[in-house]
């Protein structure tokens, strides 16, 4: 499998965030080779929410391998993440 690039956006200081940046860390030890996960926090950065059309959060994109898919709302599940970004069992 190639490299696999994840972005999560989220607004720092709610228990959806704070949850779904965890969830992160067990979704990275679920997948095989590289992978690179950037965290954008849209408190910080609204302006982003505009420009990527980011209307929920937590949301986590699949960047790479095309093509792009995006799970919004709770992340503990690991297998409906999984397949909802195209990278669980087929």
């Amino acid at each position: 499998m190639s490299a696999i690039s994840l972005k999560l956006y989220v607004v720092s200081g709610t228990l959806s965030s704070d949850r779904a940046v965890a969830a992160i860390e067990r979704l990275r030890a679920a997948l095989p080779g590289e992978v690179t996960v950037e965290v954008v926090d849209l408190g910080e950065h609204p302006e982003v929410a505009e420009a990527e059309r980011i209307i929920a959060t937590p949301m986590l994109v699949r960047l790479a391998p095309e093509p792009v898919r995006r799970v919004v709302g709770d992340l503990s599940d690991l297998d409906r993440v999984l397949w909802g970004l195209g990278l669980g069992a087929e």
